[in-house]
């Protein structure tokens, strides 16, 4: 398979836990590698979506209907079946995992992703309303009708029959305000359909008798993936102020036609990456939907759906980066160069191939800890009656050390949702760079003969993530506002403080290995840091956001990187700590030359393969 053969989810996973998923995450390591994926891919890849008759019918009337291809819908099928996003919210043998569900979800999307040709994005944002409707159906103020409209999407959200299952929209960004939402100009009125006689009685869905909305909305949405929905999410602008809505995509008028519901895709969008996936430029008019939670606390409801989407974004990022590390470690074993005066050698007895190869596992690591830690924390806020145990079972003593109290949970998920999306998609695509640059000519090809060699393709696609649902620069703003703000500033930086100070050993003998030049201890940074946002107001930080954000987010991955190290006693995970902590003091490097070729090529194997290299390889 080409997935890392280090398994950071096992940190957060209680054992019996971990025995009952790994037989199927092993079977899907290898279900989304068959050849009849990769055809999907292809397809979905050469069969781009486009607009019958350039969105005109044969009288040159606007007419929107999207066609997209076999392959597409066939990986979104494979998606909807195997239940990447229903497995959050299954009432079977999933909820025994408790707060550790999420774990298991994402590390079955972080094998899939590579492989999806980005049907996982309509998947991101279906996970992010499932989780913004079923908060709504808990709460005992619901009016019965909202109720059975919002009963009826979240079933569809959590299915796994392709002929019944939804994915959804999320629709914000505006050509005014891109990501700030503050600039909104789509309007919605309140207008029953009986007052209006622009928007005749309709229902959302005819076979269930779910009727439409009361709300009218129009505007222009500059920029909506997953155009092929089912249903969206969106922000509009009432007397009230900015406010949520959910709308279904289609409406069936008493004749029993089906249209769109008040949507005229304009164009579709031409992209770097992501081809695949139809993103367009939506008018709407008319467009009836469902007030969500209160008017004008719009932004509020939504950021439950950035906190799934953020986290998906992440996630996505590194299943790119695993898959072309996959490659790349496979490549190494059967690529064959010369080594000077007639001598040929595998790239993997080449010292400086080894080394950076070492170098890209060990950041793929730290990254795929704070992703997945991220997720845990995630996990414990959906479920927090069951933080310590599951089934009856306690929960790992270094994960223990790990877990936040109770009153923690919500101001560290609040903090590390962004940090965490920033950092990882950002690091990620160098990373993905250096994997494509590994092969040579070769990785910079777009292979569609051979789909598993596609690094170009993971490359392009992953561009996007260090850019929707937020930019670094937005997000490392977020982040810093989220530390100031007057009220749950002060819970964030506390629950920060808890993690680094008790996760990171106070004595100096159980690091006392490796560079002893290292002058970098995230402790340290950690305390000056927090002694920065303490001494300066918001507007005085801003400008170092981003230099705030990587601090605290080596911190924290410096302190995960410790639990791995107490988990797993190895000295691959150790040696990955001690150059995490020595590249930090700009010393990377200098212990391993210090030991000799010998010596520092079986380490870095030991990183990059876990092992002694064995075995062929699928090249």
């Amino acid at each position: 398979m080409f997935v890392s053969h280090h398994s950071p989810p096992t940190v957060f996973l209680p054992p019996d836990i971990r025995t009952a998923v790994e037989p199927e995450l092993a079977q899907l390591g290898e279900d989304v590698l068959s050849d009849q994926i990769f055809a999907w891919i292809t397809d979905a890849e050469r069969n781009k979506p486009y607009l019958r008759g350039a969105g005109r019918d044969a009288f040159g009337r606007p007419r929107s209907h999207l066609v997209v291809g076999e392959g597409w819908r066939r990986l979104q099928e494979f998606g909807l079946c195997n239940g990447f996003v229903a497995a959050g919210y299954d009432h079977g043998a999933v909820s025994a995992y408790g707060p550790f569900a999420r774990v298991v979800q994402f590390f079955r999307l972080h094998l899939w992703t590579a492989s999806a040709a980005n049907v996982t994005c309509p998947s991101a944002m279906q996970d992010g309303a499932a989780r913004l409707l079923q908060l709504h159906l808990a709460r005992s103020d619901l009016d019965p009708t909202r109720r059975m409209v919002f009963e009826n999407a979240f079933r569809h959200l959590t299915s796994r029959d392709p002929a019944t299952a939804w994915t959804s929209g999320q629709w914000m960004t505006e050509r005014t305000g891109g990501s700030d939402v503050s600039l909104t100009e789509t309007l919605a009125r309140y207008r029953p359909s009986s007052a209006d006689p622009n928007n005749p009685p309709g229902l959302a869905s005819a076979e269930e008798g779910i009727p439409l909305g009361p709300w009218s909305v129009s505007g222009f949405k500059w920029f909506s993936s997953a155009t092929d929905s089912a249903m969206t999410i969106l922000l509009a602008r009432t007397p009230r102020g900015i406010t949520a809505f959910f709308a279904p995509m289609r409406r069936h008028d008493p004749s029993a036609r089906s249209e769109l519901n008040g949507v005229r895709i304009q164009r579709l969008k031409h992209k770097f990456g992501t081809q695949s996936l139809p993103t367009a430029e939506l008018e709407l008019d008319g467009m009836r939907a469902w007030l969500v939670g209160e008017d004008g606390r719009g932004v509020n409801e939504i950021a439950t759906v950035l906190t799934l989407t953020r986290i998906h974004s992440a996630v996505a990022a590194l299943g790119y980066l695993g898959r072309g590390l996959g490659v790349a470690r496979a490549y190494a074993k059967v690529r064959v160069v010369g080594a000077g005066r007639g001598r040929r050698l595998p790239l993997t007895e080449s010292p400086l191939h080894m080394r950076t190869l070492a170098a890209m596992t060990a950041d793929y690591h730290g990254l795929l800890l704070l992703t997945f830690f991220t997720s845990y924390v995630l996990g414990l806020d959906e479920h927090p009656a069951s933080k310590q145990t599951h089934g009856g079972g306690s929960i790992p003593s270094v994960l223990a050390a790990l877990t936040p109290d109770t009153a923690s949970v919500a101001p560290l998920l609040r903090v590390l949702t962004p940090l965490c999306k920033a950092y990882v998609c950002k690091n990620s695509v160098p990373l993905l760079y250096a994997c494509m640059e590994s092969l040579g000519g070769l990785g910079y090809m777009l292979n569609e003969e051979t789909e598993y060699l596609n690094v170009a393709r993971l490359f392009r696609d992953c561009g996007v993530l260090a850019i929707w649902e937020g930019t670094t620069d937005v997000l490392s703003t977020d982040f810093v506002r989220a530390l100031k703000h007057p009220r749950g500033g002060r819970e964030c930086l506390d629950a920060l403080d808890r993690l680094i100070t008790t996760g990171w050993p106070k004595d100096a003998a159980e690091m006392e290995r490796g560079d002893q030049s290292s002058s970098w201890c995230p402790l340290t940074s950690w305390q000056a840091t927090r002694a920065l946002l303490e001494a300066h107001s918001q507007d005085e930080l801003i400008g170092d956001a981003r230099q705030i954000l990587w601090s605290v987010a080596e911190a924290i991955i410096a302190v995960l990187l410790y639990s791995d190290v107490r988990r797993d006693g190895g000295e691959a995970a150790r040696d990955i700590l001690d150059r995490f902590v020595a590249q930090r003091s700009r010393h990377a490097g200098s212990s391993p030359q210090a030991q000799g070729y010998t010596a520092t090529l079986q380490r870095d194997k030991a990183i990059v393969y876990g092992g002694a290299v064995a075995g062929t390889s699928r090249l």
